[in-house]
């Protein structure tokens, strides 16, 4: 009889603790994100993001140039080809160079069932022997997914001008 009563104590601190451990908010998936060193391992947190999930660029040159527009489903990452490498792309970011940027600022706002984090910061670069400074945004749709915090969607956006 002592050993169900135990069984029973157990089972019920388990669950106490399982319940009241500290959970993810959606400002920790959007730090987390950026504390990763490089795009591979940014895009490698599978844990954090559904499996539906698509990650949105742009890059807004300016000076009349069209924008460039980038959509890829997370889970394709590993399979994707490198656009970087796209001869064209290479071409015009021939001689780029971030030289510094400062750390995103972020802010939060619940849309319907999901929160939104915005992540803002600035970066200085080199390009083509000028300096400049582009801003780039960051927008983390974050939802619960069984049981779980996930990033639903991120739209970032290069905007040079």
């Amino acid at each position: 009889m002592k050993r169900i009563y135990a069984t029973f104590t157990g089972i019920a601190l388990a669950t106490g603790l399982a319940v009241s451990a500290p959970r993810d908010t959606p400002l920790d998936l959007a730090n987390r994100y950026f504390a990763a060193t490089n795009e591979t391992t940014r895009a490698a947190n599978w844990r954090d993001w559904h499996p539906d999930a698509e990650h949105r660029i742009t890059i807004k040159y300016g000076m009349g140039q069209p924008d460039d527009h980038i959509t890829y489903a997370v889970a394709d990452w590993e399979t994707l080809p490198d656009w970087r490498l796209d001869p064209a792309f290479a071409e015009a970011m021939k001689g780029y160079t971030e030289t510094t940027a400062n750390a995103p600022k972020l802010s939060s706002e619940t849309v319907g069932a999901a929160t939104v984090i915005t992540a803002k910061s600035r970066v200085n670069y080199t390009w083509g022997g000028r300096t400049g400074k582009m801003n780039r945004t960051d927008r983390f749709r974050v939802a619960s997914h069984l049981g779980a915090l996930v990033i639903l969607g991120l739209e970032t956006t290069y905007d040079y001008r």
